[in-house]
């Protein structure tokens, strides 16, 4: 079976995407419908919405298993995979995915959670990633902010924003004294 996504051509089996997709195992066995015509490459099932580049790795999982493993993908990578089998409902797929993220320690790993939480909207993820977050006072980068959205950015601020105020010691005055020699501080006086 052939399918465009974006600008590739992919070359499916069948029976690999019946195994591990319910949605594209009720396309195939509808009669008539796009999982049962003739496709070829100048002909193939359009795929609307998903990434070339998300296709590419989760065929290369599915295809290369055993041998690719989920820990050999970078967390965005697995992202990537994840949000394809969320969609097309590979909960094997899905779970796997999810099990090599809670296994993974680490500051950018729990964004990664927190982002797979916001796609499957899982509370219960969602406050795994959080809590870990939370825990370690610290500020996230630009780019772990954008991957885990406004709300989950703004809890992990203003915790370690909260905790180092509170760990900070409080300045005898509310403003550092600056001495300069070279500013004369006798306003309207003749030397």
């Amino acid at each position: 079976m052939f399918f465009k996504v974006e600008n590739a051509i992919f070359r499916i089996h069948r029976s690999l995407l019946a195994r591990f997709s319910t949605v594209m195992q009720d396309m195939l066995s509808v009669p008539g419908g796009e999982g049962h015509k003739d496709t070829t490459d100048e002909n193939p099932v359009v795929m609307h919405g998903d990434s070339a580049i998300s296709w590419e790795l989760l065929l290369e999982f599915q295809y290369d298993m055993p041998r690719i493993t989920p820990e050999e993908l970078t967390g965005e990578a697995l992202l990537m995979v994840f949000l394809i089998a969320h969609k097309y409902c590979m909960d094997k797929v899905e779970t796997e995915i999810i099990e090599e993220l809670q296994s993974r320690s680490g500051y950018d790993e729990c964004v990664d959670i927190i982002a797979a939480s916001l796609i499957v909207d899982s509370k219960e993820l969602y406050q795994v990633g959080l809590q870990y977050l939370l825990s370690t006072k610290s500020f996230p980068t630009l780019e772990q902010a954008k991957r885990m959205g406004v709300e989950a950015t703004h809890a992990v601020m203003e915790t370690a924003a909260k905790a180092k105020i509170n760990t900070t010691p409080p300045l005898s005055r509310p403003y550092p004294v600056i001495r300069d020699p070279t500013i004369d501080l006798h306003f309207g006086s003749d030397h």
